[in-house]
């Protein structure tokens, strides 16, 4: 084991003249960092905070959009000793300023245009567009241990406190290795970033793939011609992503088969392709290949629930989907699916070094060198989570005799009838999700007069008058204590997402409640 600069330094030893990052410039030319650059740009980075003299263990804030420069930061931060606190882009001030006060933080790290738009700048400011450098006194660099703090990841969450969790470096580098063990990333592989590396799921990976000697490409828009001309022009081999994400690019594709009217052709390749051994399968499928670059291979699916007739549908057209299950508090890969012997509807088997057991109420429990070292200044919370050098996740699951782990929901979910029965609202929308007409659907345990709780379904709809027929057509598929007692078609034109594109679950709550008292909930 060792630390995340050390992971970086031996890298660039190993691939010195590989390319390691490359994002798009202005005019549409590729500006690409080898490992021996990275290398240099971290040092000279690390060069300037030394002269800042900070001490061991201070926090500095990077808040940005992915790109080089962010990477830069944060190998630099870590190698003179700070701790990273990472911000997703669309913080507000009101959050960053509340993680000012609680981590007394030193820097914030952002762009030009971000800090002028704060009405109370408290912090000094690091511009990440052009990061100040100076010569490294490398005699003077701090012992980093394996156990230090490297990163504080808060919650996003808007009341109550904010949960800071505390990485350490053995938790992260631990996480990235274990993680390219099982995905089989190589020095081959160039992986296209879409997700922000203020998400843990990004940043492990990316380290991962910096280990392994691959490249990442950054993308600076997530529009489908920008994504489709990086995935041609770049070769890229894979990405990771959610579930949302990875629809939103089938979605593409359909249209583009109903725009030729090949509906009937695209029906037929799909069952054809579906009894044919897995590498046939990309040359029935050429165009889609092709439109991907003709490189790519796999996708790592993770941070929401991967409806299994999605995964399918990209498995038979010769793309493999590894669908991946994860918690912030263990950095964050928990299990992943190997790349050639998995099942779509399980998240996978634990990671080499990683344990998982199904605790009390189904509640999936996990323990390892992953798990973090707690909650930053919260006794309480660390002591409710994490029992015994294990961490409670607060998910439902169970594991099969091969040790595959699937899930059920979230514990906190769970739907409880008056007769004592448990429904899982993920299983329900599962179900809707599989109706046509329905393009995506919540579902919520509703408080109905004297009858307790009872299912009822928010459903985003491409047609709002097909509400009742979604509703008759799953419940012919649940079974009778599952079944949908009543639903409210969503009245915009998406559900409040998060910046992975997960629903905000208790957003969608409140609406449907005030939907409900002001009587324009539209059934």
């Amino acid at each position: 084991m060792s630390t995340i600069p050390f992971l970086l330094m031996r890298s660039a030893d190993r691939f010195s003249t590989r390319p390691a990052l490359s994002e798009p410039l202005a005019d549409d030319k590729m500006a690409t960092l080898t490992y021996q650059e990275l290398r240099e740009q971290v040092q000279l980075f690390a060069g300037y905070l030394q002269q800042q003299n900070l001490t061991k263990g201070q926090r500095v804030m990077i808040w940005s959009a992915s790109c080089s420069n962010w990477l830069v930061a944060y190998f630099g931060s870590l190698l003179v000793g700070l701790v990273v606190v990472p911000l997703d882009v669309n913080t507000k001030e009101d959050f960053l300023q509340r993680l000012v006060e609680i981590t007394d933080a030193t820097f914030l790290i952002t762009t030009h245009k971000n800090y002028t738009s704060l009405r109370s700048n408290s912090l000094p400011f690091i511009d990440i567009d052009a990061l100040p450098t100076a010569p490294l006194d490398t005699a003077q660099l701090p012992k980093i241990e394996e156990q230090d703090l490297a990163e504080l990841v808060f919650t996003s969450g808007t009341t109550g406190q904010p949960k800071g969790v505390m990485l350490s470096h053995q938790n992260i580098v631990s996480n990235a290795m274990a993680s390219v063990e099982v995905v089989q990333i190589t020095s081959r592989d160039r992986l296209l970033s879409i997700l922000p590396l203020s998400h843990m799921l990004e940043m492990t990976i990316e380290i991962a793939i910096l280990y392994a000697g691959a490249s990442v490409v950054y993308a600076r828009s997530l529009s489908p011609d920008t994504l489709f001309k990086l995935l041609v022009t770049q070769s890229i081999t894979g990405m990771v992503l959610v579930p949302q994400a990875l629809q939103l690019f089938m979605n593409g594709i359909e249209r583009e088969v109903r725009r030729q009217k090949r509906e009937k052709q695209w029906a037929l390749l799909h069952k054809v392709a579906g009894r044919l051994p897995f590498f046939l399968r990309r040359y029935l499928f050429s165009t889609v290949h092709k439109r991907f670059g003709g490189h790519f291979n796999f996708f790592v699916s993770g941070g929401a629930h991967l409806p299994p007739a999605l995964g399918y549908a990209w498995e038979r057209m010769g793309f493999r989907v590894l669908q991946g299950y994860g918690a912030t508090e263990c950095s964050p890969v928990i299990s992943v699916n190997p790349r050639h012997d998995h099942t779509i509807e399980s998240v996978g088997k634990a990671l080499p070094g990683v344990e998982v057991r199904i605790g009390e109420d189904n509640e999936i429990e996990v323990r390892g060198p992953n798990v973090a070292l707690g909650y930053w200044n919260n006794p309480e919370a660390t002591a409710a989570a994490f029992r015994n050098g294990w961490y409670a996740t607060g998910d439902l699951g169970y594991l099969d005799k091969q040790h595959n782990l699937y899930l059920k929901g979230r514990k906190k979910n769970l739907i409880v009838l008056a007769n004592g029965m448990n429904v899982y609202p993920e299983d329900i929308e599962n179900v809707l999700q599989q109706q046509p007409m329905v393009k995506e659907a919540v579902v919520f345990g509703l408080n109905e007069k004297d009858q307790g709780s009872t299912v009822h379904a928010v459903l985003l709809l491409e047609d709002a008058n097909q509400g009742k027929a979604a509703v008759q057509g799953a419940n012919k598929s649940l079974a009778s204590h599952q079944q949908i007692k009543g639903f409210t078609v969503w009245p915009e034109e998406d559900f409040p997402r998060t910046h992975t594109l997960k629903v905000k679950r208790p957003d969608v709550l409140d609406t449907l409640s005030e939907l409900r008292q002001s009587g324009k909930a539209r059934p």
